[in-house]
């Protein structure tokens, strides 16, 4: 087995070493003819192999993939689209999700389609597959990584769209006229958690997966996963907190009441997935999301790429030329770095603090360090000048930092680099981190502030600064310092935009004036700092908690229904 190698564009993944056949013309095997690539005689299953790699590719890829793709020039990180960043080019696709201007016409953030057409896929593969005589296990496996990917595509669908119509196992051709109406919030939950406890016990286990086979879904995946669904579904948008308006509206957009057997639920998924004594935070934040390959525990699932420079040179910043080149496409707001405590403790908006701004990273959670760039600090061998005028931030009408940062996450370390070189990025899908998290809000709504529920956030909050939690914690403070945690420890990993709006708490926290620092040089080359406004965010309730249903999909089915708000 080889690794799913992902490379862009994601419709040409040829990651596989295997012999072409002849005859047929290069392209994406979705438009091959399925007899073709589900082959009899094709002993090894090369195609059939790349096939499934096609499908590994629709997965959720990150990095700036709103408005401009993996490289344009006008694309965002999602994240722009909450309090943690703005974008720094105004006019983008991105600012219709900022200021609410989507609707069932056009969304930036659309998945139907795309998930759809993914589900088909693995239809497709799975209806197909024993064609091929490949050796009965490996088809075995292949299928359960199949059937996990089409769960994952399904709750890409749920978790912005309430309830979905389930097509099971059919291969519709797309000349045929399907009708299905969207399935309750509850089926759609209860049957992605069925298929991954079905495919649970015949997937590989990951400690003896091979090192070419990195990426693949295994056990530890899938249960993973099943953390993920199970804590959404246990959120307050959906655990009785339903937005719909009438009965079947409140059917699609998640439980009619509330029940804590559904946070212990989560609970339970999540310590199972640590119960495996597997996965593990990695010691340096930073190469977490650099290095590949068994050795990085923190990711549990990736989006694995081709090596490219494109991340840095989309947000790095605008002062470099040639190869260190930057967009500077990404801002992140001072709202975002007041949330890093420093470690004492203390907010840096506390007096008594010790916080510098001329040294912001200074007795500072070490992460801050490893997520921005900022004013003085070294970066391909020079200091950042994102003062007003220096040469990161000039002004004029050239797209540069709105915030005096830039991001640096997901960046090489280029202090004394030259320029930006070809990198291993993998976007985090998801990170053991995030587990660990997980099980401390689950178990927190169960039992409150337990021992499980501190060790699970201290372990992730110690990365940053090992000070002890606050003493006399309630079910609600922790809740607070697990939520504080989630937005540092998985910042611009799309999480945020999510969480806001499974917390219910998009209304509040995404209504507002949004900050970033204005730095002057004064006359003796010091420093002054201001906290200055640099845009606003609104987000509509309740309707924005999910997103439309495309008008397309309303004209071609009759039976399905919009969400509330959008009619």
């Amino acid at each position: 087995m080889k690794k799913i190698l992902l490379l862009i564009p994601v419709t040409a993944v040829l990651a596989f070493t295997a012999c072409k056949k002849p005859v047929q013309e290069e392209g994406p095997l979705e438009m091959l003819d399925e007899d073709y690539v589900f082959d009899p005689v094709d002993k090894n299953g090369n195609y059939s192999e790349q096939f499934l790699s096609d499908i590994y590719a629709q997965m959720p890829q990150g990095f700036n993939r709103i408005g401009g793709g993996f490289t344009g020039a006008g694309s965002a990180i999602l994240d722009a689209a909450t309090d943690d960043a703005v974008p720094s080019q105004n006019g983008g696709n991105i600012d219709n999700l900022i200021y609410g201007r989507l609707d069932a016409v056009f969304n930036p953030d659309d998945a139907w389609g795309k998930n759809y057409t993914a589900i088909r896929k693995v239809n497709v593969f799975l209806a197909k597959v024993d064609r091929v005589p490949k050796a009965a296990d490996t088809r075995a496996y292949w299928k359960t990584e199949a059937r996990f990917l089409r769960a994952l595509f399904y709750f890409e669908l749920v978790k912005r769209y309430g309830g979905v119509p389930i097509v099971g196992d059919n291969v519709y051709a797309y000349t045929d006229k399907i009708n299905p109406p969207r399935h309750s919030f509850s089926d759609c939950i209860e049957y992605i958690v069925g298929e991954l406890d079905a495919i649970k016990p015949i997937a590989r286990d990951e400690k003896t997966l091979d090192e070419g086979d990195y990426g693949r879904a295994t056990q530890g995946i899938i249960m993973a996963l099943k953390s993920r669904v199970l804590l959404y579904a246990a959120s307050p948008l959906f655990n009785g907190g339903n937005i719909g308006n009438g009965d079947q509206q409140r059917r699609v957009s998640g439980y009619p009441d509330y029940s804590i057997e559904r946070w212990k639920r989560a609970a339970l998924a999540a310590r199972e997935v640590v119960a495996l004594n597997y996965y593990k935070l990695g010691t340096n934040y930073r190469d977490v999301f650099l290095k590949r390959g068994n050795t990085n525990l923190d990711i549990i699932l990736p989006y694995l790429r081709g090596k490219t420079r494109d991340i840095g040179e989309n947000n790095g910043p605008v002062g470099f030329t040639q190869s260190a080149a930057g967009r500077g496409l990404t801002s992140p707001t001072q709202d975002l770095a007041e949330a890093f405590l420093m470690t004492n403790g203390k907010p840096i908006t506390d007096p008594s603090s010790g916080y510098n701004p001329d040294q912001p990273a200074k007795n500072r959670d070490a992460r801050f360090a490893t997520i921005f760039m900022y004013n003085g600090m070294r970066w391909f061998k020079r200091p950042l000048q994102t003062y007003e005028g220096g040469l990161d931030k000039p002004g004029g009408a050239t797209v540069q930092t709105k915030t005096s940062y830039y991001m640096l996450k997901f960046i090489f370390n280029g202090a004394d680099q030259s320029g930006y070189s070809d990198q291993d990025y993998n976007f985090p899908i998801i990170r053991y981190a995030e587990i660990l998290l997980n099980l401390a809000e689950a178990e927190n709504e169960v039992n409150g502030p337990v021992k499980e529920v501190t060790d699970a956030l201290k372990a992730v909050r110690d990365r940053g600064f090992k000070q002890a939690l606050p003493t006399g914690l309630t079910q609600e403070t922790c809740r607070k310092l697990i939520r504080q945690e989630r937005r540092v420890e998985l910042v611009f990993e799309e999480h945020r935009y999510y969480d806001l709006r499974r917390w219910k708490t998009a209304e509040q926290e995404l209504n507002k004036q949004l900050y970033g620092q204005k730095i002057v040089m004064n006359a003796d080359s010091t420093f002054s700092y201001s906290k200055v406004p640099v845009g606003t965010i609104r987000f509509d309730a309740p309707r924005m908690y999910l997103y439309p249903v495309p008008f397309s999909e309303l004209q071609r089915n009759a039976n399905l229904i919009q969400n509330r708000g959008w009619e």
